[in-house]
């Protein structure tokens, strides 16, 4: 299973993005992760895409249409969640990427293999669990 931080989701559905290439990326990891039935998200996704899709002026019905779709891969939190969660905010870095590591203990409680993600300062979390984040890059061209 593989879990995509919300900014992967952005990228592949926003208008405008930074560069075209990141969207590309972003666009064939979202299909390659449904497409092969590996695709895991948290109602954090759903929230901070709504959020940031509204944020940057998006149409309603595209955002709609998207969550939607995303909402089939949405699980629950599990038993114990909360208290592992908790566990793991345990340093100011931490409390001040919350979501950040909310994402990656979801992951881990879903017995994800990946996360993907844009997002350099997940690197910090590499250590907390036998998860593998893979950061993009976002100026790699996709194969």
């Amino acid at each position: 299973m593989i879990y995509l931080d919300t900014n992967v989701l952005l990228y592949a559905t926003l208008t405008h993005v930074d560069t075209p290439s990141q969207q590309d990326k972003a666009i064939n990891i979202l299909k390659e992760c449904i497409g092969s039935g590996s695709l895991v998200l948290s109602n954090l996704n759903l929230l901070e895409y709504a959020f940031v899709m509204s944020k940057a002026k998006e149409e309603k019905s595209k955002i709609e249409n998207a969550l939607g779709l995303f909402q089939a891969f949405v699980k629950d939190e599990k038993e114990k969640f909360s208290t592992s969660l908790m566990r793991t905010l345990d340093n100011d870095y931490a409390f001040r990427n919350s979501f950040d590591i909310y994402h990656v203990v979801f992951a881990h409680a879903h017995a994800c293999e990946k996360i993907i993600t844009f997002d350099q300062g997940f690197k910090k979390f590499q250590a907390l669990f036998t998860l593998d984040i893979e950061i993009l890059n976002k100026n790699e061209v996709p194969l």
